[in-house]
């Protein structure tokens, strides 16, 4: 039995003839006829009786009808919801961030939302590490990420896209000893009180060790991390595009401040997805939004 042979029935049923019916669905007279056959044979009844005055149900044919017509009816149901669910899937993206993009979002997800009124968003912030891990476990459509090209090619299955670079700067308030300073270097962070973000990548933790600061205290929310250097003397690690438009660092109450070695530190970030995530028009338009933000072009 296929769908085919319960919507001969149908229609049949509903012309009283079976060449009608074939002209109906733009099959020859034959083929309907041997596919009812079949169907008979297979189930072992009469669906229909055949003289010459016409076609007419049998009592089985009845019992045929009626199912044929709800499982049709949930064939067209389940097909319409399909195709919704495709629909809304394309427009509804799950994306995973790294913390340094967390305030930049707010800015992108503004922006996206005033020009796309029907895409919907789910943002989940996490460290670049365990992005990767979790990034085809998680179902991730998306991910933003800071690294380096070396390191997204040694990853299997995704497909990675360059946003931007950064500075890597440090934040300090206006209590801070560096406050005044255009850039510090290495002897100016030298055992300095660092606080930092949990989620923070490796590669800040490895300058607090570099530069053989006090972690005095982790935490996951920002916040109170930023409290905490904007009342005292303690500095957090930061890239250029983090905080550019927080609005203690407009009115001054914070400072990013670049580091410099024998140059600034940059640092690269990334786009990601799983290969097996297919490219829609809503994934590409939220990356050039992030990439067009983040080089200061909206």
């Amino acid at each position: 039995m296929n769908f085919e042979q319960l919507e001969y029935v149908v229609s049949i049923a509903n012309e009283k003839s079976i060449s009608k019916a074939a002209k109906k669905l733009h099959i020859s007279p034959s083929g309907v006829s041997q596919a009812i056959t079949h169907l008979e044979r297979e189930l072992e009844i009469n669906i229909f009786n055949r003289s010459r005055g016409g076609i007419t149900l049998t009592y089985e044919g009845e019992l045929v009808l009626n199912r044929a017509n709800e499982i049709l009816t949930n064939l067209k149901e389940l097909k319409e919801q399909l195709i919704d669910f495709k629909e809304t899937r394309l427009k509804h993206m799950k994306i995973a961030c790294a913390p340094t993009f967390t305030y930049m979002i707010h800015d992108v997800l503004k922006k996206y939302a005033g020009k796309n009124n029907e895409p919907t968003i789910e943002l989940i912030e996490q460290g670049t590490d365990q992005i990767f891990i979790n990034l085809t476990k998680e179902d991730y459509d998306l991910a933003l990420v800071v690294s380096s090209k070396a390191e997204l090619e040694k990853e299997n299955n995704i497909n990675f896209e360059f946003l931007s670079k950064g500075k890597v700067c440090i934040v300090v308030g206006k209590h801070s000893p560096l406050y005044e300073l255009d850039y510090v270097t290495t002897k100016d962070l030298l055992h300095q009180k660092v606080v930092m973000y949990n989620f923070s990548n490796k590669n800040f933790l490895q300058l607090a060790k570099k530069f053989k600061n006090e972690i005095v205290l982790k935490s996951n929310r920002t916040m109170t991390l930023i409290e905490i250097i904007k009342e005292g003397r303690v500095f957090t690690f930061v890239h250029s595009t983090t905080l550019k438009d927080f609005p203690d660092v407009i009115t001054g109450e914070l400072k990013v401040i670049p580091i410099k070695e024998s140059d600034f530190i940059y640092q690269e970030f990334w786009a990601i997805s799983p290969i097996s995530k297919e490219n829609s028009i809503t994934k590409t338009e939220f990356i050039n939004c992030v990439k067009n933000h983040m080089n200061g072009f909206c």
